[in-house]
Protein backbone atom coordinates (compact mmCIF):
# COMPACT_ATOMS: atom_id res chain seq x y z
CA UNK A 1 0.00 0.00 0.00
CA UNK A 2 1.29 3.43 -0.90
CA UNK A 3 2.01 5.84 1.94
CA UNK A 4 3.29 9.42 2.18
CA UNK A 5 6.97 10.08 2.71
CA UNK A 6 7.78 11.41 6.19
CA UNK A 7 10.37 13.87 4.95
CA UNK A 8 10.14 14.61 1.24
CA UNK A 9 13.56 16.23 1.15
CA UNK A 10 15.24 13.29 2.85
CA UNK A 11 13.91 11.05 0.09
CA UNK A 12 16.15 12.76 -2.43
CA UNK A 13 19.88 12.29 -2.63
CA UNK A 14 20.95 15.17 -0.40
CA UNK A 15 24.60 16.01 -0.90
CA UNK A 16 26.79 17.34 1.86
CA UNK A 17 26.91 20.63 -0.05
CA UNK A 18 23.08 20.78 -0.10
CA UNK A 19 22.99 20.13 3.63
CA UNK A 20 25.71 22.72 4.23
CA UNK A 21 23.84 25.43 2.35
CA UNK A 22 20.62 24.71 4.23
CA UNK A 23 22.56 24.74 7.51
CA UNK A 24 23.96 28.19 6.71
CA UNK A 25 20.54 29.45 5.64
CA UNK A 26 19.14 28.33 8.99
CA UNK A 27 21.96 30.14 10.81
CA UNK A 28 21.11 33.35 8.93
CA UNK A 29 17.41 32.90 9.66
CA UNK A 30 18.23 32.59 13.36
CA UNK A 31 20.04 35.95 13.07
CA UNK A 32 23.30 34.60 14.42
CA UNK A 33 26.27 36.94 14.58
CA UNK A 34 27.99 37.70 11.29
CA UNK A 35 31.29 36.30 12.59
CA UNK A 36 29.57 33.07 13.67
CA UNK A 37 28.06 32.59 10.22
CA UNK A 38 31.43 33.33 8.58
CA UNK A 39 33.03 30.77 10.92
CA UNK A 40 30.39 28.15 10.05
CA UNK A 41 30.76 28.87 6.34
CA UNK A 42 34.55 28.57 6.30
CA UNK A 43 34.83 25.39 8.35
CA UNK A 44 31.83 23.61 6.82
CA UNK A 45 33.23 24.34 3.35
CA UNK A 46 36.56 22.85 4.39
CA UNK A 47 34.76 19.76 5.67
CA UNK A 48 32.65 19.43 2.51
CA UNK A 49 35.76 19.64 0.32
CA UNK A 50 37.56 17.08 2.48
CA UNK A 51 34.60 14.70 2.19
CA UNK A 52 34.51 15.11 -1.61
CA UNK A 53 38.23 14.36 -1.86
CA UNK A 54 37.63 11.16 0.16
CA UNK A 55 34.73 9.96 -1.95
CA UNK A 56 31.94 11.00 0.41
CA UNK A 57 29.40 13.04 -1.53
CA UNK A 58 26.04 12.35 0.07
CA UNK A 59 24.93 13.20 3.58
CA UNK A 60 23.54 9.69 4.13
CA UNK A 61 27.07 8.26 3.79
CA UNK A 62 28.57 10.32 6.59
CA UNK A 63 29.96 8.40 9.57
CA UNK A 64 31.42 9.47 12.89
CA UNK A 65 34.84 8.34 11.71
CA UNK A 66 34.73 10.98 8.97
CA UNK A 67 34.46 13.72 11.59
CA UNK A 68 37.47 12.38 13.48
CA UNK A 69 39.55 11.86 10.34
CA UNK A 70 38.83 15.41 9.16
CA UNK A 71 40.10 16.86 12.44
CA UNK A 72 43.18 14.63 12.32
CA UNK A 73 43.95 15.97 8.84
CA UNK A 74 43.73 19.52 10.21
CA UNK A 75 46.15 18.68 13.02
CA UNK A 76 48.57 17.16 10.51
CA UNK A 77 48.63 20.35 8.43
CA UNK A 78 49.77 22.36 11.45
CA UNK A 79 46.54 24.23 12.11
CA UNK A 80 46.33 25.78 15.59
CA UNK A 81 44.40 23.83 18.27
CA UNK A 82 41.93 26.71 18.62
CA UNK A 83 41.12 26.56 14.91
CA UNK A 84 40.70 22.78 15.04
CA UNK A 85 38.30 23.13 17.96
CA UNK A 86 36.34 25.76 16.03
CA UNK A 87 36.09 23.39 13.08
CA UNK A 88 34.96 20.62 15.44
CA UNK A 89 32.17 22.80 16.80
CA UNK A 90 31.04 23.56 13.25
CA UNK A 91 30.97 19.99 11.93
CA UNK A 92 29.27 18.82 15.11
CA UNK A 93 26.51 21.42 14.66
CA UNK A 94 26.27 20.59 10.95
CA UNK A 95 25.96 16.85 11.63
CA UNK A 96 23.32 17.32 14.30
CA UNK A 97 21.38 19.52 11.90
CA UNK A 98 21.60 16.82 9.23
CA UNK A 99 20.39 14.15 11.66
CA UNK A 100 17.40 16.26 12.75
CA UNK A 101 16.49 16.84 9.10
CA UNK A 102 16.88 13.06 8.46
CA UNK A 103 19.58 13.63 5.85
CA UNK A 104 21.97 11.60 8.02
CA UNK A 105 20.29 8.32 9.10
CA UNK A 106 22.22 7.86 12.35
CA UNK A 107 23.33 10.22 15.11
CA UNK A 108 27.01 10.25 14.18
CA UNK A 109 27.93 12.82 16.88
CA UNK A 110 26.82 10.51 19.70
CA UNK A 111 30.37 9.42 20.53
CA UNK A 112 32.07 12.51 19.10
CA UNK A 113 34.56 14.11 21.50
CA UNK A 114 35.59 17.73 21.18
CA UNK A 115 39.36 18.18 20.84
CA UNK A 116 41.09 19.71 23.82
CA UNK A 117 42.90 23.02 23.59
CA UNK A 118 46.10 23.37 25.62
CA UNK A 119 45.85 26.02 28.30
CA UNK A 120 48.69 28.32 27.31
CA UNK A 121 49.51 31.36 29.40
CA UNK A 122 49.24 34.37 27.12
CA UNK A 123 52.06 36.88 27.43
CA UNK A 124 50.81 40.37 28.24
CA UNK A 125 52.28 43.86 27.98
CA UNK A 126 54.29 45.13 30.92
CA UNK A 127 53.91 48.74 32.08
CA UNK A 128 56.78 50.07 29.98
CA UNK A 129 55.46 48.34 26.86
CA UNK A 130 51.98 49.70 27.47
CA UNK A 131 53.24 53.25 27.83
CA UNK A 132 55.32 52.88 24.68
CA UNK A 133 52.37 51.46 22.74
CA UNK A 134 49.95 54.17 23.85
CA UNK A 135 52.57 56.81 23.14
CA UNK A 136 53.24 55.57 19.59
CA UNK A 137 50.31 57.33 17.80
CA UNK A 138 51.20 60.84 16.63
CA UNK A 139 48.57 62.97 18.34
CA UNK A 140 49.41 65.96 16.17
CA UNK A 141 47.50 64.15 13.42
CA UNK A 142 43.86 63.15 13.22
CA UNK A 143 44.65 59.46 12.75
CA UNK A 144 46.87 59.55 15.83
CA UNK A 145 44.03 60.96 17.94
CA UNK A 146 41.76 58.20 16.68
CA UNK A 147 44.24 55.41 17.32
CA UNK A 148 45.20 56.64 20.79
CA UNK A 149 41.50 56.81 21.69
CA UNK A 150 40.84 53.29 20.37
CA UNK A 151 43.83 51.73 22.12
CA UNK A 152 43.08 53.44 25.43
CA UNK A 153 39.40 52.51 25.23
CA UNK A 154 40.16 48.84 24.50
CA UNK A 155 42.61 48.68 27.40
CA UNK A 156 40.25 50.41 29.83
CA UNK A 157 36.96 48.70 28.94
CA UNK A 158 38.37 45.23 28.05
CA UNK A 159 36.03 45.30 25.03
CA UNK A 160 36.70 43.07 22.05
CA UNK A 161 38.06 44.80 18.97
CA UNK A 162 34.88 43.87 17.04
CA UNK A 163 32.81 45.50 19.78
CA UNK A 164 34.83 48.72 19.59
CA UNK A 165 34.76 48.94 15.80
CA UNK A 166 31.03 48.19 15.94
CA UNK A 167 30.31 51.29 18.03
CA UNK A 168 28.02 53.92 16.56
CA UNK A 169 27.96 57.53 17.74
CA UNK A 170 24.74 56.87 19.67
CA UNK A 171 26.49 54.03 21.58
CA UNK A 172 29.10 56.37 23.09
CA UNK A 173 28.19 58.56 26.08
CA UNK A 174 31.14 60.86 26.70
CA UNK A 175 29.45 62.62 29.62
CA UNK A 176 28.50 59.43 31.46
CA UNK A 177 31.79 57.82 30.35
CA UNK A 178 30.25 54.62 29.05
CA UNK A 179 29.79 52.66 25.84
CA UNK A 180 27.08 50.22 24.81
CA UNK A 181 28.50 47.31 22.82
CA UNK A 182 26.97 44.36 21.02
CA UNK A 183 28.77 41.27 22.28
CA UNK A 184 28.71 37.61 21.35
CA UNK A 185 25.30 36.04 21.05
CA UNK A 186 23.76 39.42 20.15
CA UNK A 187 23.90 40.48 23.78
CA UNK A 188 24.26 44.17 24.59
CA UNK A 189 26.10 45.42 27.62
CA UNK A 190 27.13 48.81 28.99
CA UNK A 191 30.78 49.29 29.90
CA UNK A 192 32.17 52.29 31.81
CA UNK A 193 35.53 53.88 31.06
CA UNK A 194 37.81 56.09 33.12
CA UNK A 195 38.89 59.70 32.93
CA UNK A 196 42.05 59.09 30.89
CA UNK A 197 40.10 57.19 28.24
CA UNK A 198 37.45 59.92 28.31
CA UNK A 199 40.07 62.58 27.57
CA UNK A 200 41.35 60.69 24.53
CA UNK A 201 37.78 60.06 23.34
CA UNK A 202 36.89 63.77 23.67
CA UNK A 203 39.97 64.81 21.69
CA UNK A 204 39.16 62.38 18.92
CA UNK A 205 35.44 63.31 18.85
CA UNK A 206 36.34 66.99 18.40
CA UNK A 207 38.40 66.07 15.33
CA UNK A 208 35.38 64.59 13.50
CA UNK A 209 32.45 66.56 12.15
CA UNK A 210 28.96 65.90 10.79
CA UNK A 211 28.55 62.57 12.54
CA UNK A 212 24.98 61.36 12.93
CA UNK A 213 23.79 59.04 15.74
CA UNK A 214 23.82 55.96 13.51
CA UNK A 215 27.25 56.71 12.01
CA UNK A 216 30.26 54.63 13.12
CA UNK A 217 32.16 56.31 15.95
CA UNK A 218 35.63 55.23 14.82
CA UNK A 219 36.07 55.91 11.12
CA UNK A 220 38.65 55.56 8.38
CA UNK A 221 39.98 58.39 6.25
CA UNK A 222 37.00 57.90 3.96
CA UNK A 223 34.52 58.08 6.80
CA UNK A 224 33.78 54.37 6.81
CA UNK A 225 33.65 52.00 9.76
CA UNK A 226 36.98 50.65 10.92
CA UNK A 227 37.48 46.91 10.44
CA UNK A 228 38.98 44.44 12.90
CA UNK A 229 41.78 43.75 10.44
CA UNK A 230 42.56 47.48 10.21
CA UNK A 231 42.96 47.78 13.97
CA UNK A 232 45.12 44.63 14.17
CA UNK A 233 47.39 45.90 11.39
CA UNK A 234 47.65 49.33 13.01
CA UNK A 235 48.63 47.78 16.34
CA UNK A 236 51.39 45.75 14.72
CA UNK A 237 52.79 48.92 13.16
CA UNK A 238 52.73 50.75 16.49
CA UNK A 239 54.35 47.74 18.13
CA UNK A 240 57.25 47.95 15.69
CA UNK A 241 57.46 51.70 16.17
CA UNK A 242 57.52 51.26 19.97
CA UNK A 243 60.09 48.44 19.63
CA UNK A 244 57.95 46.03 21.63
CA UNK A 245 59.44 42.53 21.69
CA UNK A 246 58.61 39.24 23.34
CA UNK A 247 54.84 39.69 23.16
CA UNK A 248 52.35 39.67 20.29
CA UNK A 249 51.13 43.19 19.63
CA UNK A 250 47.42 42.61 19.01
CA UNK A 251 43.99 43.73 20.25
CA UNK A 252 43.59 40.36 21.98
CA UNK A 253 46.82 40.90 23.93
CA UNK A 254 45.54 44.32 24.96
CA UNK A 255 42.32 42.74 26.26
CA UNK A 256 44.30 40.12 28.20
CA UNK A 257 46.54 42.84 29.62
CA UNK A 258 43.62 44.97 30.75
CA UNK A 259 41.94 42.01 32.43
CA UNK A 260 45.11 41.05 34.27
CA UNK A 261 45.68 44.62 35.45
CA UNK A 262 42.08 44.79 36.65
CA UNK A 263 42.66 41.77 38.90
CA UNK A 264 46.07 43.00 40.10
CA UNK A 265 44.54 46.36 41.02
CA UNK A 266 42.00 44.65 43.27
CA UNK A 267 39.04 44.09 40.94
CA UNK A 268 36.71 41.15 41.63
CA UNK A 269 36.04 38.30 39.21
CA UNK A 270 32.29 38.90 38.96
CA UNK A 271 32.74 42.49 37.80
CA UNK A 272 35.47 41.31 35.43
CA UNK A 273 33.06 38.73 34.02
CA UNK A 274 30.53 41.46 33.22
CA UNK A 275 33.15 43.72 31.68
CA UNK A 276 34.46 40.93 29.46
CA UNK A 277 30.99 39.83 28.44
CA UNK A 278 31.48 36.18 29.42
CA UNK A 279 28.46 34.11 30.44
CA UNK A 280 30.49 31.90 32.79
CA UNK A 281 33.55 32.22 34.98
CA UNK A 282 35.50 29.59 33.02
CA UNK A 283 37.38 32.10 30.86
CA UNK A 284 37.61 34.62 33.70
CA UNK A 285 39.65 32.12 35.72
CA UNK A 286 42.31 32.25 33.00
CA UNK A 287 42.79 35.95 33.66
CA UNK A 288 43.06 35.26 37.37
CA UNK A 289 45.77 32.70 36.55
CA UNK A 290 47.59 35.34 34.48
CA UNK A 291 47.52 37.69 37.45
CA UNK A 292 48.73 34.91 39.76
CA UNK A 293 51.77 34.33 37.54
CA UNK A 294 52.56 38.03 37.66
CA UNK A 295 52.21 38.09 41.46
CA UNK A 296 54.68 35.19 41.71
CA UNK A 297 57.21 36.99 39.51
CA UNK A 298 56.85 40.16 41.52
CA UNK A 299 57.20 38.26 44.79
CA UNK A 300 60.37 36.61 43.56
CA UNK A 301 61.79 40.07 42.85
CA UNK A 302 60.62 41.77 46.03
CA UNK A 303 60.27 38.98 48.58
CA UNK A 304 60.47 40.65 52.04
CA UNK A 305 62.26 37.71 53.67
CA UNK A 306 64.63 37.08 50.77
CA UNK A 307 65.61 40.72 50.51
CA UNK A 308 66.38 40.76 54.20
CA UNK A 309 67.97 37.40 54.89
CA UNK A 310 69.15 35.82 51.63
CA UNK A 311 72.88 35.90 51.20
CA UNK A 312 74.07 37.57 48.02
CA UNK A 313 74.98 35.17 45.22
CA UNK A 314 78.79 35.02 44.85
CA UNK A 315 80.11 36.23 41.50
Amino acid sequence: MAKPIGNIYAAHETTIEDMRQEFLARARAKNLAVRTIEWYDRHSLGFERWCTSHGVEFARDLRGSHLDDFLVSMHETGVSPHTVRGAAQTIKALSRFGFRKEYIPTEITKDFTMPKVPQVIVETFNDDQLRALLGAPDQRKWVGLRDRAMLTLMLDTLARVSEVTGLNVENVDLEDRSIRVMGKGRKERDIPFGQVAAQTMHRYARSVEDQRPDDPFFISYRGRRMKREDVASTMREYGRKARIEGVRCSPHTLRHTGAKRFILNGGDVFTLQKLLGHTTLVMVRRYVELASVDVRRQHERFSPADSLLRKPTPR
